[in-house]
């Protein structure tokens, strides 16, 4: 019996050991990334005169919009690169998914011009890019986004209040 209680103890001791500081790291790199996603978008805020008003990340992009100047801040994450989307010259904007049978290959929110052709697209999730653990929440967040940018298209106060997800 002691054996047993002693076994135990040292298993449980050497899982805190190992875990502990994996734990630790993993939070320190996600604290860090969060830390320069603010701090790149914070910079295109100075720079270009903006205010972020809806930020929302997942996990190879951020995106942003200034609902006044109707302005699109798009960021990926492998390498903080960013990229202005001006609404001004958008019509219409559509949620499209692609499929290989029951998976879903790409979600992306696609921006239209007046002439009915598209001009940027925005991918919400990539399939072998994105965590797949994670579609349902870029799913809804795409669909916030499609109302949100569809209401302010049509000049009309947005469909979803001020919220910031970082």
């Amino acid at each position: 019996m002691n054996n047993t209680i002693e076994n135990g103890l040292i298993a449980a001791i050497l899982f805190l050991i190992i875990f502990i500081p994996v734990y630790l790291a993993v939070r320190s790199s996600r604290n860090k990334k969060k830390r320069r996603i603010t701090h790149e978008l914070h910079l295109l805020e100075q720079h270009h005169g903006l205010i972020f008003h809806v930020v929302d990340q997942l996990d190879s992009l951020a995106i942003a919009i200034d609902q006044l100047k109707k302005i699109i801040v798009k960021v990926n994450l492998q390498d903080y690169s960013s990229e202005l989307i001006d609404l001004k010259d958008i019509s219409d904007c559509t949620l499209d998914e692609k499929r290989q049978g029951t998976s879903i290959q790409l979600l992306q929110l696609v921006l239209w011009d007046n002439n009915k052709r598209p001009i940027y697209c925005i991918d919400f999730y990539k399939q072998y890019v994105d965590n797949e653990g994670n579609l349902k929440k870029a799913g809804r967040i795409a669909v916030q986004w499609e109302e949100m940018l569809k209401a302010g298209i049509k000049n009309r106060l947005p469909v979803l209040e001020v919220q910031k997800s970082i």
